[in-house]
């Protein structure tokens, strides 16, 4: 059985080794100690309370997708949202966005702990660079622990860090090398009451924030813990990047009361999480990349539309066409 190698245990990386898992042997390596990636949950058990700080959703949309959402939905890892989403202009009443939306249950990070059953998981582990021999790929952690030999390489780590580890000789470089990613700031904030709106999320216009979630709005959340996540806008990330998390914790703070004109409630707890390849400035329109004469795959959230679902289809149509090709 050929040995696979899947740098980044996120929701593409897990997906692809779901699926390759029935004919290859795969290893998957992340840096962190668990899986998920950006589908993320922050706990603070201080307060026995968490906030999905990363994905704050997801749409279904392809039928490929469709067919895995429904199994998910029937074991309960999946839940719809029914959460009343609006968009927010200044001056203007709100306005509904009736997209249809889910979220792993309880947490964002559920669905990526449902994929990695039965995974070969090394998490905790770094990955520094990635070099093709005679035998195979072999793997180097920040460590100096080696990792191989294997007979395919799957990047799924932003662009930037896989041009890292791959080095210059990387057959892929160049796609790689014309990527741009937009940061995000997300500050996390726990309220001793309601905060109170009408609408429990909603995209924002003119305003340092993007978009604004009551996290406990959505299914298998404690609702009676007034948890929001709020997320900076690409431009405003990118010029208040360098500064520290309790700089950026009071300003998007302030830009929260703008954005909804109300009185926040008192704080229990607030802080802020810096997302540095938050988003593609321009998505690849391509599911996935393939080296045939290397072996080397990529494929990721940056990839088919830089959604979650861009993100579970670039990994379902790398593993398929590898399965259709080694079969």
């Amino acid at each position: 059985m050929q040995r696979v190698a899947i740098i980044g245990a996120g929701i593409s990386g897990l997906m692809c080794a779901r699926l390759l898992s029935s004919q290859f042997e795969v290893t998957l390596f992340d840096k962190s100690r668990g899986v998920s990636g950006r589908m993320a949950t922050r706990r603070v058990d201080e307060f026995d309370i968490a906030f999905d700080h990363g994905a704050q959703y997801f749409t279904i949309r392809s039928e490929a997708m469709q067919t895995w959402l429904d199994q998910w939905l029937e074991s309960n890892v999946v839940a719809r949202w029914n959460g009343n989403v609006v968009v927010l202009r200044p001056g203007m009443p709100p306005e509904q966005e009736p997209t249809v939306r889910y979220v792993a249950n309880p947490a964002m990070n559920a669905l990526g702990k449902h994929l990695a059953k039965g995974q070969s998981i090394e998490t905790n582990t770094q990955i520094s660079q990635a070099e093709k021999t005679s035998g195979g790929w072999m793997l180097s952690t920040t460590e100096d622990v080696q990792h191989g030999p294997f007979d395919l390489l799957i990047s799924t780590v932003p662009p930037t860090q896989a041009l890292d580890i791959l080095g210059e000789v990387s057959p892929l470089r160049e796609v790689l090398l014309a990527q741009e990613f937009d940061p995000c700031w997300a500050t996390l904030v726990y309220f001793a009451e309601p905060v109170p709106i009408s609408y429990d999320a909603a995209f924002v216009h003119e305003n340092p924030l993007r978009w604004i979630c009551r996290n406990n709005s959505k299914p298998g959340r404690n609702s009676e813990k007034e948890c929001w996540v709020l997320h900076a806008s690409g431009d405003w990330s990118n010029e208040y990047q360098e500064r520290a998390s309790d700089e950026i914790t009071p300003r998007l703070l302030k830009a929260f009361t703008e954005a909804t004109g109300c009185q926040l409630p008192e704080i229990r707890y607030a802080t802020s999480h810096h997302w540095r390849f938050s988003a593609p400035k321009t998505p690849l329109e391509r599911s996935f990349l393939w080296d045939e004469t290397s072996q080397l795959g990529i494929c990721g959230d940056w990839c088919s539309g830089a959604r979650v679902e861009g993100a579970l289809f670039s990994g379902y149509s790398l593993a398929s066409q590898l399965l259709e090709q080694f079969r």
